[in-house]
C-alpha cells in the first residue's frame, strides 16, 4: 500500500468514478456523488438506501456486513455538543495520523489546527439540517502534506435530531 501523501497540493484523480468531477470542495458543502471517489460515492447510495423517505438513517438500520467495504477507512462520531467524540476512529486513520482516537473528543485532536478546522467542519455539519456533506482536506503532518476527501453522513434515533454520524474517508495516493 502507498502512503497517501502529496507535496505541493493535491494529485486527487479528475475523472468520475475515480475521483473527482471538477474542483474538489474546499468548505463543507452537500454531497454530491458525481464530484466522489467511487468508494464514497458507493457509501453514499448506500446511506440514502438506509435513509428511504427519511431525513437520515438510525444506527441500527447499518449492519456491520453493510458497512464492510468501508470498515477501515470509517469513522463514527457520537455528537456531544459542539463537539464530537470518535465512538470509532478507523485503522487506516490510525495508520495515517499515528495515534488512536476513539473514545476521545475530536477537540482533543492533534495537531490543534486540524482539530480547529475539524471543530468547524462539524459545527457546519451540525447545521447542515441532516445532510450528507463532503469536503476536501490539506493538512501538515510532521514534514508532509496529506490530502484526504472526508464524507459526513448523519445518523438519527429519533429522525430529526442527528445524534451520531458516520465519517467516510478517501486519502489522496502518490
Amino acid at each position: 500500500m502507498v502512503l497517501p501523501t502529496t507535496a505541493k497540493g493535491s494529485n486527487l484523480p479528475a475523472t468520475v468514478g475515480d475521483g473527482f468531477a471538477g474542483r474538489p470542495p474546499t468548505a463543507m458543502e452537500p454531497a454530491d456523488p458525481a464530484r466522489l471517489p467511487e468508494t464514497l460515492a458507493r457509501f453514499l447510495a448506500l446511506w440514502n438506501a438506509k435513509r428511504g423517505r427519511r431525513r437520515m438513517p438510525r444506527r441500527a438500520d447499518f449492519m456491520h456486513e453493510d458497512l464492510r467495504p468501508w470498515l477501515g477507512r470509517l469513522n463514527l462520531m457520537v455528537v456531544a455538543g459542539n463537539d464530537a467524540r470518535f465512538a470509532v476512529f478507523s485503522s487506516e486513520s490510525t495508520r495515517v495520523y499515528g495515534r488512536e482516537m476513539t473514545g476521545r473528543l475530536l477537540s482533543q485532536f492533534e495537531p490543534v489546527q486540524l482539530a480547529e478546522a475539524a471543530l468547524a467542519d462539524h459545527r457546519a455539519f451540525m447545521a447542515g439540517g441532516g445532510t450528507a456533506m463532503m469536503k476536501r482536506v490539506t493538512g501538515p503532518f510532521g514534514d508532509r502534506e496529506m490530502t484526504w476527501l472526508r464524507l459526513a453522513a448523519p445518523l438519527s434515533d429519533d429522525g430529526t435530531t442527528i445524534d451520531r454520524y458516520f465519517v467516510a474517508l478517501h486519502f489522496d495516493k502518490r
